[in-house]
């Protein structure tokens, strides 16, 4: 089925489910600096002033989504054609798996070598997660449409 699949339609998915992931990490970005930071939104000395502003967050979320996004479905497309892992419940797993590797990953050297900053680490997993999520519930569902048109 997802043999004859070509690396096109497949970059085509992950840079689509990728702005839809750049997207997912404005809004879960925002959410997240509201919860931990409070109605300053950052923390204080690590933009300078004109960096904070609704417009760079959005595109700078849309380039990460975008090329992150074409990074992991090529990772996707490889699941999906040995295993049977299309579907938005299946690309929400996935997506979770790649956040809970990541996060560990991140967090392993601090805990070993020096002292976790809990406020910020507490931001960027609730950042990085939503925007994950939002990845692999469109890029499972995206490949599950094309199953179904294959067959």
């Amino acid at each position: 089925m997802i043999k004859t699949m070509k690396i096109k339609k497949v970059l085509l998915v992950g840079f689509i489910s990728g702005l839809i992931m750049g997207i997912a990490l404005f809004l879960s970005g925002a959410i997240a600096s509201r919860i931990v930071y409070g109605p300053q939104m950052v923390p204080e000395g690590k933009f300078e002033p004109d960096q904070i502003n609704a417009f760079y967050f959005f595109w700078t979320k849309l380039v990460i989504g975008g090329f992150f996004g074409i990074i992991f479905t090529l990772i996707y497309s490889r699941l999906v054609r040995y295993m049977n892992f299309a579907g938005a419940l299946k690309g929400l797993l996935f997506g979770f798996l790649l956040w809970l590797i990541i996060s560990l990953w991140d967090i392993s050297h601090p805990l070993m070598y020096e002292s976790v900053a809990t406020k910020n680490q507490l931001f960027w997993n609730i950042y990085t997660l939503g925007g994950f999520l939002a990845y692999g519930a469109v890029v499972g569902f995206i490949f599950k449409k094309w199953i179904k048109e294959k067959c």
